[in-house]
């Protein structure tokens, strides 16, 4: 999903009932295409570990939310249920996590706050970076990094003015998740790069990377449906190009992070953890992508409970994401490429998350 596209609801949710339709749900996630999703003897490993203390699970901000797979976890691969302690022994099984979220989604952020809790409850968290954050932040990550407990106890306003941060990115949503990582003293990174690096990368005049060609297909879809078919050739060329730029570089700042005896993790956009088209592609350590999934009625309105209603169109055999966390949906009330249609300038397209 983009930082600022949000897909037009096609149906609503049953009554009373905040979701998505399955179209709706596809359309609003950025397609991928083909890694390999094995978990091997480590997850194994963990799981005979003995389980450190957890942090309650945060409350639904709707408590009235239901659905059939409201807060279920499930193995992207056969398709099995995990419990949320299970999820951590996985995350401590690999030295990289992805976690794909929906940006407007607030039940995303409360997760990913207790999975990075979770982690520093075992003393397993070894660093968080960030879509959010990008290479022109660094100097300013660097003071907080090395005064963080300090740092966690700012105002809003102070720790936005610290960071630099970027106000296309509403800071409410992602402060818990801040200081959460401030909290357990583990490293802090930007994940993005700056909106000069990325104009510059697609201003280049060079075709695509050889990839793929499933890769580029899907790439290719996504962007021009997260932008409403309102991009012109060149100029998705230029927006993939950018696309894969950022996946590159989310992946070079996630794996400097890597630490032998604690995991790191990637909070980025649900395009960006895909095993497929996204960031693992370009890793070279062993990864685990979470995907962190609105749930969805069908044209009916009836509850779409198959693992295949949620999961996208993969360019190889294994699926997008290894795990799968169902979670409330968030209403789409406005249409968001009427906005786009009406822009005089969009010269320089938000690239989907």
């Amino acid at each position: 999903m983009s930082l600022f596209h949000r897909p037009a609801f096609l149906r609503p949710a049953p009554a009373g009932q905040a979701g998505l339709t399955r179209r709706q749900l596809l359309a609003g996630m950025v397609a991928g295409a083909g890694g390999l999703s094995l978990l091997g003897s480590g997850a194994l490993q963990a799981a005979q570990a003995p389980p450190g203390p957890l942090p309650p699970l945060p409350a639904w901000h709707d408590p009235d939310a239901s659905h059939p797979l409201l807060g279920s976890i499930l193995v992207a691969q056969g398709n099995r249920r995990l419990s949320p302690a299970a999820l951590v022994d996985w995350a401590q099984a690999h030295p990289l996590v992805l976690l794909g979220e929906h940006h407007d989604n607030p039940d995303h952020h409360l997760l990913e706050r207790w999975l990075i809790d979770a982690l520093a409850a075992r003393r397993q968290l070894g660093g968080v970076a960030m879509e959010m954050l990008d290479s022109r932040q660094d100097a300013a990550l660097s003071l907080v990094n090395r005064t963080s407990l300090a740092v966690a106890g700012l105002p809003d306003e102070e720790l936005m003015r610290l960071l630099a941060w970027d106000a296309r990115w509403n800071f409410t949503d992602y402060s818990s998740v801040l200081r959460g990582v401030l909290d357990s003293g583990a490293p802090l990174s930007s994940a993005s790069l700056t909106r000069e690096q990325v104009r510059a990368v697609m201003a280049q005049d060079q075709t695509a990377p050889a990839l793929p060609e499933a890769v580029l297909r899907l790439q290719r879809e996504a962007l021009d449906e997260g932008h409403c078919g309102l991009l012109g050739a060149e100029r998705l060329d230029g927006l993939l190009r950018a696309q894969l730029a950022r996946d590159q570089q989310m992946a070079e700042r996630l794996e400097a992070l890597a630490n032998r005896d604690a995991t790191a993790l990637l909070v980025a956009g649900s395009g960006h953890a895909r095993r497929d088209i996204g960031v693992p592609r370009w890793l070279t350590r062993d990864s685990l992508s979470i995907a962190l999934m609105p749930v969805a009625w069908g044209e009916e309105g009836q509850p779409l409970t198959q693992l295949d209603d949620y999961l996208p169109e993969s360019a190889g055999a294994a699926p997008a994401y290894d795990l799968v966390w169902f979670t409330p949906a968030v209403a789409q009330t406005e249409d968001a490429c009427a906005g786009l249609r009406e822009a005089a300038d969009i010269a320089t397209p938000d690239l989907p998350g």
